[in-house]
């Protein structure tokens, strides 16, 4: 009856044993996807960032636009190539 039990209870150490291994494998694996997932998350929290940065711009631009008559007018003359009365452009050959 000894013989029995102590197969038994080798059996059962042995099973508790993997199955300690494997929670401890899983565990680690755990950490790893943890540590990706944050490091994923700060790379879209910078381009978040950027990103917002980049509308406030575009937003003032476009408010500028919209309200200031001089900022219009000297966008307008950039884009067309126009120069006003009594400018004198400057060009220089590279």
């Amino acid at each position: 009856m000894k013989i029995g039990r102590k197969i038994v209870l080798t059996f059962i150490l042995g099973v508790l044993s993997f199955i300690n291994i494997r929670l401890t494998m899983s565990l680690i694996d755990t950490r790893h996807e943890a540590i990706r997932l944050s490091k994923k998350l700060s790379d879209l929290l910078e381009k978040k960032q950027a990103r917002e940065s980049q509308f406030i711009l575009k937003q003032d631009h476009m408010r500028k636009m919209l309200t200031d008559k001089d900022f219009m007018e000297q966008m307008a003359r950039e884009k067309a190539g126009y120069i006003k009365n009594k400018e004198t452009v400057f060009k220089f050959e590279d």
